[in-house]
């Protein structure tokens, strides 16, 4: 019994440093997106870009090649993420903007078999690029379909050099709102999942005791 009661009050500490943990990441990345909008040259070339930090739209050339990474807009549709690239720091380095976003066809479609419209921002914010995981699909690159940040891939498609492109952050468009990884989680949840553990613990103990006191171990004495 001893080796599950230290685990069940382990995980249910886990979790409540999670809840302070997130409460931290929170108020810091709000912290962070009220600031005033840099440029895109202050944040890159000067060494303040932050996650959530704003950014000062900077012109996009309307003949430049896009790269389309699989992604989901404010409402939840799937569809593709639009971005093309812009120069920075005196043309040293390339960075992806996000521009607009391709709802899938089966995805958008409303009740009346209409294509529903999807949210255009117009802040920009910078964002982690996604990156690969173990159950990220492969990318088409012919068909332009991607899944994660592949510096060699988008740069054939953009025809750019790949050793320019940010590999760092990319400017997402955004409505204000913290990002997925931040949300998907509340602390409110991991408030929840350590009263559970807990409350585990102490149907154990009552399991515990309730067995010995049958057993004749354990007597109430007056």
């Amino acid at each position: 019994m001893l080796p599950a009661l230290a685990l069940l009050i382990w995980l249910g500490s886990w979790q409540l440093d999670r809840r302070a943990w997130k409460i931290e990441l929170l108020a810091d990345y709000a912290a962070t997106a009220e600031a005033e909008p840099i440029s895109l040259d202050q944040g890159l070339c000067a060494g303040r870009a932050e996650i959530g930090r704003r950014v000062v739209p900077p012109a996009a050339d309307p003949e430049a090649d896009t790269v389309r990474v699989s992604g989901r807009n404010a409402q939840g549709v799937p569809g593709w993420r639009l971005f093309r690239p812009v120069r920075a720091c005196d043309g040293a380095q390339l960075v992806l903007m996000e521009t607009g976003f391709e709802g899938l066809e089966t995805a958008t479609r409303a009740d009346d078999g209409a294509l529903t419209e999807t949210d255009a921002f117009t802040q920009l914010r910078f964002e982690t690029p996604l990156g690969q995981g173990p159950f990220t699909p492969p990318a088409n690159a012919d068909a332009n379909e991607f899944y994660a940040f592949d510096a060699q891939a988008f740069a054939e498609v953009l025809n750019v050099e790949a050793a320019r492109l940010n590999d760092q952050y990319w400017l997402a468009l955004s409505d204000g709102a913290p990002p997925a990884y931040l949300t998907q989680t509340p602390p409110e949840r991991h408030l929840a999942y350590a009263i559970t553990w807990f409350a585990m613990m102490l149907a154990l103990l009552a399991v515990y005791f309730a067995y010995h006191i049958q057993a004749g171990r354990l007597t109430w004495r007056g």
